[in-house]
């Protein structure tokens, strides 16, 4: 009866996702809004003494679900140095029409939970390479840095809510903040190790001089996360 109820669930948050984006997709020179669709899935593996990798794959859309617009594949890595501080780094490759765009992150997270609330402080320093397949166009190297605050609440073991904000700033950019990224999520336990994580993302962008965007994103994402530990020199899964 609970695995009927989360299938119909999801069936209904997806449909609803769907409507929405084509709904509300508007996009023109006039009017420089964007609706775009992000579809993705993530495998996370913990392992002992608090090392923990992750792997990601994410699709955009833009125009609401009608133009595809590029493909992340990244790869990462934590690792744990006290009960609150993880240090970060991760991998990027996007695959776009132009080319393909080289993105490598570091950083830290501080953590604190607080009864059912889990409250984070991200601090990231990102270096990208834009390697475009015009071969009379040069490549381009660009600076990142940004902030992002994070709480999460647990409203039972199935379901969990999120919200976010993160401004981003570029090196030497038109504006200190690049663009500033605002979400809120639905996260739901849809299978032992698997959560379905829903949000919606306000993300003004002030990268351009003369004129500011604006792109409204509705997400989904399949997470899969897997706990090892290590017996008798074999590494076992976690049940």
């Amino acid at each position: 009866m609970k695995n009927k109820f989360k299938i119909q669930l999801f069936t209904s948050v997806l449909l609803l996702i769907l409507t929405a984006s084509n709904v509300f997709s508007q996009t023109s020179k006039s009017h420089p809004n964007d609706f775009q669709d992000w579809f993705g899935s993530t495998l996370k593996v913990d392992l002992p003494n608090g090392w923990e990798v992750q792997t990601d794959y994410q699709a955009r859309f833009i125009n609401g679900i009608n133009t595809y617009n590029a493909s992340y594949l990244s790869l990462g890595g934590s690792k744990k140095i006290s009960k609150n501080l993880d240090l970060l780094t991760d991998y990027r490759a996007a695959f776009k029409q132009k080319g393909v765009y080289h993105r490598v992150t570091f950083g830290a997270e501080a953590t604190k939970n607080i009864s059912k609330f889990d409250f984070g402080l991200r601090v990231l320093i990102q270096n990208k390479l834009q390697d475009f397949n015009d071969v009379l166009k040069e490549d381009q190297r660009i600076g990142f840095w940004r902030t992002r605050l994070k709480i999460d609440y647990e409203i039972s073991d199935f379901i969990s809510v999120y919200g976010a904000t993160e401004p981003v700033m570029k090196f030497n950019g038109v504006h200190f903040v690049d663009n500033w990224r605002n979400t809120l999520g639905l996260k739901l336990s849809i299978a032992n190790r698997t959560k379905l994580n829903l949000y919606y993302m306000y993300r003004p962008d002030y990268a351009k001089a003369t004129y500011n965007r604006l792109y409204q994103v509705v997400g989904v994402n399949l997470d899969y996360k897997l706990k090892l530990k290590k017996s008798q020199g074999h590494y076992l899964i976690k049940k």
